[in-house]
């Protein structure tokens, strides 16, 4: 193989990770929202969805309520499509600097944080420009 025919291998390869790259970031959506309890916000805990094919996305929610996902490795948001969703919230442990920190009381029902009991499905849209907003209830 010449100088030449290696440099248009190299090229051609090249363009072909980008490309291959670039259709990632087009099956995710960025995803904002908000969780409630009985009309309050949520105040800690994650927020996660699950698409049928592929890694979760998660997110940390806020004092204020609100959260917005990352698909670690992937991209910012969610994978467009379907996404079944759990919540989970627990109540800070009462010495973060112990040697054992074990989980605090949860904050809302159990059923939220698990994806085949919380009931919650969401559709993530790739035009999407409204926040997802959760309310739970007992």
């Amino acid at each position: 193989m010449n100088h030449s025919q290696l440099s248009l291998l190299t090229t051609l390869l090249g363009v072909l990770l980008v490309t291959a790259g670039c259709g990632q970031t087009d099956q995710y959506a960025p995803v904002k929202g908000q969780v409630f309890y009985n009309d309050q916000p949520v105040t800690t805990g994650v927020v996660m969805f699950q698409p049928s094919d592929g890694p979760p996305a998660r997110g940390r929610i806020e004092p204020d309520g609100t959260f917005e996902l990352e698909t670690i490795g992937e991209a910012q948001g969610a994978r467009i499509g379907e996404n079944k969703v759990r919540i989970s919230s627990r109540q800070p442990p009462a010495d973060p600097n112990a040697a054992e920190v074990g989980l605090g009381k949860l904050l809302i029902p159990r059923r939220y944080t698990d994806f085949k009991t919380s009931g919650l499905v969401i559709e993530v849209e790739s035009d999407r420009t409204e926040p997802y907003v959760f309310r739970l209830t007992d």
